[in-house]
């Protein structure tokens, strides 16, 4: 379990603005819930691995942030890979028409040639 909490502290101080990662039993962290349930079912092992759930220092268990806020904080990101986890997380949840249109032109954005 300490080496768990490790690899997220090491997720939290290169992602700044996240609040909660996902970290399976064989290292591996993810931002997306569903990305880590996934992985944790479907790994090389064949074995369904443990799934360990870590929130920053001082944050509540369940935070949630309404689509305004999705919005703003998608706007400040300069990671598509995290925009993607966001974004993938929206389409499995609530939907929400803002939040998805916010992050898919931010990857748009982030992706584009210069």
């Amino acid at each position: 379990m300490e080496e768990l909490k490790t690899i997220a502290n090491d997720v939290f101080n290169r992602f700044p603005n996240e609040n909660k990662v996902f970290v399976t039993s064989d290292g591996q962290a993810f931002l997306n819930e569903a990305h880590a349930r996934n992985h944790a079912k479907t790994n090389r092992t064949g074995k369904e691995l443990k799934l360990e759930t870590f929130l920053r220092e001082g944050e509540e268990k369940d935070v949630k942030r309404t689509a305004e806020q999705w919005v703003e904080y998608i706007a400040t990101l300069t990671d598509v890979t995290v925009v993607q986890d966001i974004l993938d997380g929206e389409k499995a949840g609530k939907k929400r028409k803002t939040v998805l249109d916010a992050a898919e032109a931010k990857i748009a954005e982030l992706t584009k040639p210069e």
